[in-house]
């Protein structure tokens, strides 16, 4: 074999290596690439041992009401924020949502005062999807992957600082 043969034989066989080391199967959570949306407004949360969530902030009517909704992917360390106005009680439901989430609310000193822990996803009709929490007053919910509360020990009355 001549040289330059040889050389593209490996340059090609190293391109090959490489991509298939590129292509994969499903995200996951835990993997993959960042669940958030960059354009997005972020803030960090830290939590009562001290690890810190980059939240996404769903400020706006829309960005409340699609939540989570087709994202494939939900790291540990990433999570979405809904800020409300006032405290009330607030139901909220997995539709169309890809990834289990552990969804928390917290009351207006930023205590939780509610868990749904590992909330399955809900990929059937809207009428069918269960909704989880609303029994506590609420003006912060906090959506993060499923098992990061128990990870992190969250529970009711535990305090979050963002």
């Amino acid at each position: 074999m001549s040289r330059i043969f040889t050389l593209r034989l490996t340059a090609f066989a190293a391109v090959v290596l490489l991509w298939s080391g590129c292509a994969g199967g499903s995200t996951t959570i835990g993997e993959g690439p960042s669940g958030l949306d960059p354009s997005h407004p972020t803030t960090t949360i830290t939590l009562p041992d001290g690890a810190q969530v980059t939240a996404e902030l769903a400020i706006t009517r829309e960005a409340q009401t699609q939540g989570m909704m087709f994202r494939t992917n939900l790291r540990p360390g990433e999570g979405m924020l809904f800020p409300f106005e006032e405290m009330a009680p607030r139901a909220f439901w997995m539709f169309q949502t890809l990834v289990p989430l552990d969804i928390i609310w917290l009351d207006d000193n930023k205590r939780i005062v509610e868990i749904s822990a590992n909330s399955p996803p809900c990929r059937t009709v809207l009428d069918d999807c269960p909704t989880y929490g609303g029994s506590a007053h609420s003006t912060y919910v906090l959506e993060l992957a499923a098992g990061q509360a128990a990870a992190h020990k969250l529970t009711v009355g535990s305090q979050l600082e963002f």
